[in-house]
């Protein structure tokens, strides 16, 4: 705790120094240090503070502490954004105004009885309707003022950190699903989206919803034909916000059912499992959502190019030069570790405020690593193959994207990076942890590279 919050003062104080003439405006000093010093301060007390109360009031402590902290976000973040942009949106919120737009446009329709009229709109393209149907029902009930939605959002979050509790303590005891949960309850990352009119958090409770699902069904003794009907419609649900993820989760399951352990899974479940993830498999591919599904897999690379075209060459003084050489090569080997924060001015208002968040994934993935090691030394990867699927999956997936780096698109595998890092934690001893100063030096040589790298390609 006190070495990744003094090594980040450090970082900041030495990025401040040598690039003085672009330094981080002093509006984002205080959200910034905010949120590193309080995810450290705060993970260290509550892991303290829980540690000896009953499994059902840690849930109810946890549900409950989480959702205060993200209903004050909502507010705090409402009026922010609304004194700072004249709307109580992000800063540049194409998408989120977007959404919002699009959601009352649904609303309209309801209400005129003209819903036809939106399926005609989407034609084929399902990947992103998730969002804008769901804020039109939402309308149509309760209005089309924002922050409703916004505490819904809160009281999801709340959910999902209680969630990965579970998936947590089911996969390496009750020790590291305390652990995980605080840290899920505390990540800037998941609190931030709460405040944003985005479909991360609806997304990432859905993500973390299946894996549930799927993991308990993985170790029960004996089919539960009620969560299996629930995994279907929840696994059938994301590909209406996010294609290609709702693809690397029925894969995950299906590499998960191959190769989980035959003490934790029978042989009778596992063909079940694969049976299931083939048969849903084939009525998406034979149905319209098959083509979104091609569509996305077959334009990795391609989009990957133009992507890094664009960030290369956008107006309005954004544009880095240095861009156009990223690549899959390039960025696989940070996946675990990335996106990084950016300390020094580069009129980017959000991922300069969102800078502290990002420190905290570079820190915590230590923890990753350690539970890889772990889980290789120890040959325990079989017993936790869905979670370790889904992580690198979609990683992979992440670095043939354009959006490699993109805080926003790694959301949907932080619960599960949290899990993992709360495993590793309880594995810290005098023989792993002399490598965590050096691996925060490591970090702080790469802090310095990304501001150097944001700088150099905006000359």
């Amino acid at each position: 705790m006190s070495q990744a919050i003094g090594l980040f003062i450090i970082i900041f104080a030495a990025i401040s120094v040598l690039f003085i003439s672009n330094i981080l405006p002093l509006l984002w000093v205080f959200p910034v240090l905010f949120e590193v010093i309080a995810f450290f301060y705060f993970s260290a007390v509550y892991t303290r503070k829980w540690a000896n109360v009953s499994s059902v009031l840690y849930q109810k402590m946890l549900f409950l502490m989480a959702f205060a902290i993200r209903v004050a976000f909502v507010f705090i973040s409402y009026f922010f954004f609304d004194y700072m942009t004249g709307q109580p949106f992000e800063f540049e919120a194409g998408d989120s105004v977007g959404y919002h737009g699009e959601g009352m446009w649904v609303a309209g329709l309801l209400k005129d009885g003209k819903f036809d009229v939106y399926f005609e709109y989407i034609g084929k393209n399902y990947s992103d309707m998730g969002y804008p149907l769901y804020l039109g029902v939402l309308y149509s009930i309760v209005g089309d003022e924002v922050l409703i939605p916004r505490i819904i959002k809160a009281l999801l979050g709340a959910f999902t950190c209680v969630l990965v509790y579970r998936i947590a303590s089911r996969n390496f005891g009750e020790g590291a699903g305390r652990i995980a949960g605080i840290l899920a309850m505390l990540v800037p990352n998941l609190i931030y989206y709460c405040g944003l009119h985005l479909k991360e958090t609806e997304m990432v409770f859905l993500v973390v919803i299946f894996i549930n699902l799927a993991d308990t069904i993985l170790r029960a003794q004996r089919f539960n034909f009620k969560n299996v009907l629930l995994l279907c419609l929840v696994g059938a649900s994301l590909f209406f916000f996010r294609t290609v993820l709702a693809v690397c989760l029925w894969a995950s399951l299906f590499v998960a059912a191959f190769f989980i352990s035959s003490r934790i899974s029978g042989t009778g479940k596992k063909v079940g499992i694969v049976v299931l993830v083939l048969v849903a498999g084939g009525l998406i591919f034979f149905s319209s959502l098959g083509d979104n599904v091609q569509e996305y897999i077959g334009g990795g690379d391609k989009n990957l190019t133009k992507q890094m075209y664009n960030y290369a060459n956008r107006a309005g003084g954004k544009s880095n030069k240095l861009a156009q050489y990223g690549s899959k090569s390039v960025f696989l080997p940070l996946m675990l570790l990335a996106p990084f924060p950016t300390l020094v001015d580069t009129q980017q208002p959000n991922a300069m405020m969102m800078a502290g968040a990002f420190f905290t994934r570079n820190v915590y993935a230590f923890f990753v690593f350690v539970t890889l090691f772990v889980m290789y030394k120890r040959k325990l990867w079989r017993n936790h193959a869905l979670l370790l699927s889904i992580v690198f999956s979609y990683l992979f997936v992440l670095a043939s994207s354009g959006f490699a780096l993109s805080e926003r698109f790694h959301l949907p595998v932080v619960p599960f990076l949290l899990i993992l890092a709360s495993f590793g934690i309880t594995q810290m001893n005098s023989s792993n942890k002399k490598y965590y100063f050096p691996y925060l030096l490591f970090i702080a040589v790469l802090v310095i590279g990304w501001n150097w790298f944001k700088l150099a390609g905006r000359a």
